[in-house]
């Protein structure tokens, strides 16, 4: 074991080959630290997510083949809407209709579906079919990727629900180039919601539009907040992917909008918008064929694939760590994790991960569950540094782990952590981050890493630094 001879926070000196006066006075002649660094080989191996938890502000949508694995990974959005607090719907006397017959109608209903980034080909032809929901989803319902709102009983299947298929390619071809590369464009998938409308009570309406505007008037208690309009009014819409291979579009937002005529303006359209956003529960189902058997049977290295793809399992070899430093202070556990090209380059070839959550094993679920971010003790978060993430300090979960051990209350996983590729949101004061919210990422991505029993490039190496105090 290598040492050498540091004063901590106060005075450094270098290491060299001579460690025969190990130890420096930090305060007087009858105290002083010792210092010893040590290096430790760590093992890791890929295993399979499974289902995880979908609670992100980003929907996916589409159907795309990962290059890697031939895995044909579908994405589907259910998606509620959140009444504004400046709603704005005018008086009845304002109604161009209402005025002139008496009758409170509404021109149409349309449902946008916004995407800033996508993956695979823009001109990939794709079909999906958007279903009325029979209940919303519950704001504190903890839905994985697997949650199929049809077979769970959310969609309404009667004769009078709407359903309405969707031909669409992401560049949108229905629409002019120059409205398309206009600054104020933003991409979306348009679904319009036409003809007569039948609500679960059996009342039949000119169209959805006019449902949504009359009950406004007849109970405008139901548009007071987004609880009462999902369990009153419209609880909300399922878009199943049904057809065509190449493309995975990234929703950001959903917009319901009700259009209708003003008496301002001779009669000129105008509409109530209802957003998809971060306020209501947006849930995305993530199919994946998880034809991954061969990546994780690749010991030459390990993966990380999104979303509900594979995860990269470390263990932390904490009782050789500690072994004959049972009393010493850990000052620094450092490792890193060195990221390798990926062995499949094909045209729309996925992106590497940027952030990687390091957690224990035996709390992967209740971490997301329970709506935790980092704390730099028990979980951390690497970004991406040339080919390389790093840990610059996990002592504290070393002490942890072997702590729990010393005390009998550990499980199998006891020195297992797991690499999960996440996204997340943050603050920034005064010079200081904080991170507040951090979810699975569920934008499709393929990360092979330096590691693996037959690994090939070099091991994994885990350098600590302990310090303990002694008399002369």
């Amino acid at each position: 074991m290598a040492a050498c001879a540091l004063l901590l926070s106060m005075v450094a000196v270098s290491c060299n080959d001579n460690t025969d006066t190990i130890g420096q006075t930090l305060t007087d002649n009858m105290d002083q630290v010792r210092i010893y660094t040590d290096t430790f080989n760590v093992s890791t191996r890929s295993i399979k997510a499974g289902p995880v938890l979908s609670r992100t502000a980003t929907g996916n949508l589409g159907r795309m083949k990962d290059p890697e694995t031939g895995s044909l990974i579908t994405g589907d959005i259910t998606t509620k809407f959140h009444v504004l607090s400046n709603l704005n719907i005018p008086s009845k006397e304002d109604l161009y209709y209402f005025k002139n017959n008496g009758e409170i109608l509404a021109d149409s209903c349309d449902i946008r579906f916004y995407f800033a980034d996508f993956e695979g080909d823009s001109l990939a032809t794709m079909k999906a079919t958007l279903y009325e929901l029979a209940k919303p989803l519950q704001e504190d319902g903890k839905y994985y990727t697997d949650f199929d709102p049809m077979k769970e009983g959310y969609v309404r299947t009667d004769e009078n629900a709407i359903k309405i298929g969707k031909t669409y390619t992401l560049w949108d071809l229905t629409i002019s180039k120059a409205e398309r590369e206009a600054t104020n464009h933003a991409n979306n998938i348009r679904i319009k919601i036409t003809g007569p409308y039948t609500d679960k009570n059996g009342n039949t309406y000119p169209n959805f539009a006019t449902f949504i505007l009359r009950n406004y008037y007849e109970h405008p208690e139901y548009f007071a907040n987004s609880l009462t309009f999902a369990n009153h009014i419209c609880p909300g819409f399922y878009l199943k992917s049904e057809s065509g291979t190449g493309s995975m579009a990234y929703i950001y937002a959903t917009n319901m909008n009700v259009y209708y005529r003003g008496v301002a303006n001779d009669g000129a359209t105008l509409v109530i918008p209802f957003a998809g956003t971060e306020e209501v529960m947006q849930h995305s189902t993530i199919t994946n064929d998880n034809k991954v058997d061969e990546l994780l049977e690749d010991n030459t290295c390990t993966y990380l694939k999104t979303p509900a793809g594979i995860f990269t399992e470390m263990t932390i070899p904490v009782d050789d760590i500690m072994k004959g430093h049972e009393n010493d202070t850990l000052n620094t556990v450092k490792v890193s994790l060195t990221k390798l090209n990926n062995k499949v380059q094909k045209d729309y070839s996925l992106d590497n991960a940027t952030s990687l959550l390091m957690i224990p094993k035996d709390s992967l679920a209740t971490f997301f569950e329970s709506n935790k971010t980092i704390d730099n003790k028990t979980s951390f978060l690497s970004g991406i540094s040339g080919n390389t993430y790093t840990y610059s300090n996990i002592s504290e979960l070393v002490r942890r782990m072997y702590d729990k051990k010393m005390k009998g209350n550990y499980s199998e996983d006891w020195n297992k952590v797991v690499i999960i590729p996440v996204e997340y949101s943050s603050t920034s004061t005064n010079s200081t981050t904080s991170t507040y919210k951090m979810n699975h990422q569920m934008t499709l991505s393929s990360t092979r890493l330096v590691g693996g029993s037959e690994n090939p490039n070099g091991g994994i190496k885990l350098s600590v630094i302990y310090s303990k105090f002694s008399s002369k």
